[in-house]
């Protein structure tokens, strides 16, 4: 089950029902906060005891430790409408800290909000940071700028299931091609419900299998219903939840300066993805925002180029999110056209090692940032699987400036210049421009024709097999008969690392060996992957 996520406005909300979501907003704040602090005495044994047999910690097993007399409790918030979604809410939040604590012990607890006191605490400490040496002043700005998000925003409220007479649904004016929300967001004693009506002659049906129509009962409602717009893709998902109401999921009310938006995710299901014909590297440039370069199954060169980003933010020199998407939707119509496995690199722990000094101690630095360049890998991650392609393949941007093209060899002295690249072993000149993109589309097929290498030991009581970066020191039983053997230990060394994977992370070698139990995971028979030295 593939899940894409679409959001909706709320169009325009009078001040009635913009109260109503406000108070709900806060009563659902405060109620998680309450859970967040009743549950961090505690930490340690629940992570004992929601620790499963693989290691992970699964939300459905963590919210069950918010009991009778805790759910009681939350009754004084006003959130009687709210509890299973808060329940949910909190256990995906705890699971997701318990998961982050085993890799580092010192994360920071989760928090929602802070009260006036609380808040004022924390900046004390740290303007105590600042004046004590202990951080620096950008970062004691941005704890500021955090500390100020949890005393002024209000957290987007969780729905946990779509439904008609609880949480939320969708309701549909086919003659006017509108559509409408319907929230649950008071309980029975509030007084702010209210009859709801409609125009008569509007008729709304609920977007579910029942196809029922929408009847006002004439009595107060514990509802609100809210019309909606929305952009044209979204509305493709709309049109198909009309014709299967299933695909709806769970939802989230949210407020970003003083409007409302609610986030859906749908289920898309197992779209059946299209073979990739080709493969596009696209990297960074300094004269263009990316560059690109498309090659066959083989590696031969079919199509190259740049794609630049002309708007820029005053302060930040980033190039401005309108840009970025005219650069996702000209990259995507390169895709679409040569049915092309895209590959991106990664900006998590090294960068590309593009930018440049030259002999005078003038910087070039690359046109588009790091950030910007992992916003339109994202943005081109929803796209692509819209229109049935895999997502952008993510690899290691080591070497793509310092790499021949040709004969492989990485080193520093191959990078002449801010522009020039000349290997210093076969002498292959080429613009840097688009090094990184020609080096970045050959990646999967040097991948996939690179086999798994395991060198295999005689000792005197048979043979040993070793992996240093699988941990395989393995001897078989029968030498002459271990191929089943050799499958379980393999097998073995992947559950006992899917077992153990938060605390695999700390590794140095953790993505290295991640990498390679991908391959044996996805392969149909991993043995074909194995190749034997001596």
């Amino acid at each position: 089950m593939a899940m894409r996520t679409i959001t909706l406005k709320l169009h325009k909300p009078g001040k009635r029902k913009s109260g109503i979501i406000d108070e709900a907003m806060t009563n659902y704040t405060l109620a998680y906060q309450f859970l967040l602090d009743k549950a961090y005495g505690q930490i340690d044994e629940m992570q004992k005891k929601y620790r499963d047999a693989r290691g992970n910690y699964r939300a459905s097993n963590i919210q069950k430790w918010v009991d009778k007399d805790i759910s009681k409790e939350l009754n004084r918030f006003g959130v009687e409408c709210f509890k299973d979604s808060l329940k949910m809410d909190f256990g995906m939040t705890m699971a997701s800290y318990l998961r982050l604590r085993e890799i580092q012990n010192d994360a920071g607890y989760p928090v929602a909000y802070l009260d006036p006191c609380a808040s004022e605490e924390r900046y004390s400490l740290i303007m105590r940071q600042l004046t004590e040496g202990k951080k620096t002043l950008e970062e004691c700005e941005k704890d500021i700028d955090k500390l100020s998000d949890k005393t002024s925003l209000l957290k987007p409220v969780f729905f946990c299931r779509y439904a008609l007479n609880r949480d939320y649904c969708l309701l549909y004016d086919a003659e006017n091609n509108r559509y409408f929300a319907k929230f649950y967001m008071m309980n029975v004693k509030s007084n702010d419900r209210a009859v709801t009506n409609t125009n008569k002659e509007r008729k709304l049906q609920y977007i579910h299998k029942s196809e029922e129509i929408y009847v006002g009962t004439g009595r107060p409602e514990r509802f609100i219903l809210v019309p909606l717009s929305f952009g044209r893709w979204q509305e493709e998902y709309l049109k198909r939840a009309v014709n299967n109401p299933g695909i709806l999921k769970t939802a989230r009310l949210m407020k970003r300066k003083n409007e409302y938006f609610l986030s859906i995710s749908v289920d898309i299901g197992c779209m059946q993805r299209i073979k990739p014909a080709s493969y596009m590297g696209v990297a960074r440039g300094i004269k263009h925002a990316v560059n690109y370069t498309v090659v066959n199954l083989k590696g031969d060169v079919l199509d190259s180029g740049s794609i630049n980003g002309d708007v820029r933010h005053e302060k930040t020199g980033d190039i401005i999110p309108g840009d970025i998407h005219k650069i996702a939707n000209a990259i995507e119509g390169i895709v679409l056209k040569n049915s092309c496995q895209l590959i991106m690199h990664t900006f998590t722990n090294k960068g590309d090692k593009l930018q440049w000094v030259d002999s005078e101690g003038l910087g070039h630095v690359p046109a588009m940032n790091c950030r910007s360049y992992n916003k339109l890998c994202e943005i081109l991650k929803y796209k692509l699987v819209h229109k049935g392609f895999s997502p952008p393949v993510q690899t290691s941007p080591v070497g793509l400036f310092y790499t021949c093209p040709e004969c492989g060899l990485n080193s520093l002295g191959n990078r002449l210049s801010e522009s020039m690249f000349i290997c210093i072993a076969c002498g292959t000149a080429m613009d840097i421009e688009q090094l990184g993109s020609i080096n970045l589309s050959r990646r999967l097929i040097k991948y996939n024709k690179a086999g798994i290498e395991v060198k295999l030991e005689r000792t005197e009581s048979g043979i040993k097999f070793i992996n240093e970066d699988l941990d395989l020191d393995f001897t078989p039983s029968d030498p002459l008969n271990c191929i089943e053997e050799f499958k379980n230990e393999i097998k073995r060394i992947i559950e006992d690392f899917y077992r153990n994977i938060p605390k695999k992370q700390k590794d140095r070698d953790f993505n290295k060996k991640y990498g390679i139990i991908k391959r044996i995971d996805r392969a149909e028979d991993f043995i074909k992957l194995i190749k034997i030295v001596e």
